[in-house]
């Protein structure tokens, strides 16, 4: 996706006055949850760095020889790094060509610009080749890292770029460009409040598959919490699809749990939808379990998303019986 999104503009106007100014860093890093746009902001800003004839808001003209060459994906002065697989590491090699390429003089005499996406998926050897970039820039060069998960990259690395920092945008702005894209089905309300205020995390879930990973995570989450299946066989279901965002839904849910534990018709909840449901769940565990159990999920959730960790020893410990691990006891939360 290659578009302007409403909530950029601000940052994007903010980049173009450093940019004015002569004050556009060597490395910038583009954080904030998924479903914000930040690797469309930042193919945005190559593109437009590329461009031979910028406009008067500083974007891309579309039509020239850079531009022309950004569309097809062969622009000799842009380079994209992703891990070679989904959920594996970006490697040392990768970085090393990286570097090489961020080391030779711009074709067109510009900008050199490398593209990191998931940032959060540098691997340490991978991370310190990029450190030494980092700290000895070439001139005409700029990285872009783009991650939701920035606490993963090493503090040495992130120390050394300026972080833009995506945060979602305000409810009725959402709306007005979710709402034509939805189709008459789900709310555009209810999708923003289960996607945290993100707005294409939020169209994702109008998709279909996404919304109903997180239905069957709900019925299973249920039938731990209730006997009817074994955590350990429970755990291969958590483990489909962007673990994170599965992580994300289990704390929302245990947020909104205390919710209706203090109060049964709270002025909001992060998955409304789920009302019924979580209001069984609240009946059935007392307020100081789901306190625990709350504070367990975070914890899960940051150890799998700021470390390498065995995510699947983690979420069986928490969906189990969580003997030695300090976590809560699950058939005891069911009594």
């Amino acid at each position: 996706m290659d578009e302007r999104l409403p909530w950029h503009e601000r940052l994007w106007r903010q980049l173009q006055q450093r940019l004015a100014a002569g004050r556009l860093p060597h490395a910038l890093l583009l954080a904030g949850r998924v479903g914000l746009g930040k690797l469309v902001f930042a193919r945005r800003l190559a593109r437009a760095l590329l461009c031979e004839k910028r406009t008067d808001e500083g974007d891309a003209c579309g039509c020239c020889r850079g531009c022309r060459l950004f569309r097809a994906g062969s622009h000799p002065d842009f380079s994209a790094v992703r891990p070679a697989e989904d959920g594996k590491a970006i490697k040392i090699d990768q970085i090393r060509d990286l570097r090489d390429f961020l080391g030779l003089t711009a074709q067109y005499g510009g900008y050199k610009i490398a593209l990191l996406e998931p940032a959060d998926r540098l691997n340490l050897s991978a991370a310190n080749s990029l450190l030494k970039t980092l700290e000895e820039p070439p001139g005409n060069g700029l990285l872009l890292l783009v991650t939701a998960q920035p606490a993963r990259l090493p503090a040495t690395v992130r120390s050394r770029c300026q972080t833009i920092r995506f945060d979602p945008p305000p409810l009725a702005e959402a709306i007005s460009w979710l709402a034509p894209q939805t189709n008459g089905g789900l709310k555009p309300g209810t999708l923003l409040d289960v996607a945290g205020g993100a707005p294409l995390a939020a169209l994702a879930y109008a998709g279909g598959e996404s919304w109903n990973r997180r239905r069957e995570l709900v019925e299973r989450y249920e039938q731990v919490l209730t006997g009817q299946l074994d955590p350990v066989r429970a755990v291969e279901y958590w483990l489909q699809g962007d673990l994170a965002e599965n992580l994300r839904w289990l704390i929302g849910w245990h947020t909104d749990l205390i919710r209706l534990k203090m109060d049964l018709e709270p002025p909001c909840l992060s998955s409304p939808d789920l009302r019924a449901v979580l209001r069984r769940w609240a009946k059935r565990q007392p307020a100081n379990v789901l306190f625990d159990r709350l504070d367990a999920a975070i914890r899960l959730y940051t150890l799998c998303s700021t470390t390498q960790i065995n995510a699947q020893l983690l979420l069986e410990a928490f969906l189990g019986d969580g003997a030695g691990s300090g976590e809560p006891d699950v058939s005891r939360t069911c009594a």
